[in-house]
């Protein structure tokens, strides 16, 4: 009977528990990608679904839920031109799991990122990270309740 409890136990212990569904080499890898190949990246490569679309400035702005764990969520869109005429693109992946910020953070750290700042305002704990490609900002909530990364494509002119 005792271990018919344990494994009870155990089975909804591994139910209950939900992985994290991107990592950060994935989330910089969105910023790199046009709207649909994003989509199809998230709804076909990971268990996200898209909740809602958003014209913001003229620019679709797609929200996204994950199916596994309703903690992360993530937004992606059309790019944005800048000053120079490259096309830009943003990604905002948030979620309530500070183990998954803290896990994004180190990932930060390890990937080569340089670290351009880090500190704190009255509401969130700030981390700035960048290299020629992106620029990585991580925002963790003093209060623990949640977090944002955002990854933003790096305006950079090519000399040919």
């Amino acid at each position: 009977m005792k271990k018919l409890y344990i494994i009870l136990f155990l089975t909804f212990f591994v139910a209950a528990a939900r992985a994290q569904s991107l990592s950060l080499q994935d989330i910089t890898n969105l910023a790199t990608l046009d709207a649909n190949d994003g989509n199809n990246f998230l709804i076909q490569g990971k268990p996200f679904k898209e909740t809602y679309e958003q014209n913001v400035g003229g620019h679709i702005l797609r929200h996204y839920k994950s199916l596994n764990s309703k903690s992360e969520s993530i937004v992606i869109g059309d790019s944005f031109q800048s000053n120079a005429g490259t096309h830009l693109h943003i990604v905002n992946y948030t979620t309530t799991q500070r183990k998954y910020l803290l896990n994004l953070l180190a990932q930060a750290t390890s990937a080569g990122l340089a670290k351009n700042f880090q500190g704190a305002d009255r509401y969130n704990s700030i981390y700035v990270f960048d290299n020629y490609l992106y620029t990585v900002r991580i925002f963790l909530k003093n209060d623990d309740s949640s977090g944002t990364i955002e990854v933003k494509q790096r305006d950079f002119v090519n000399y040919d």
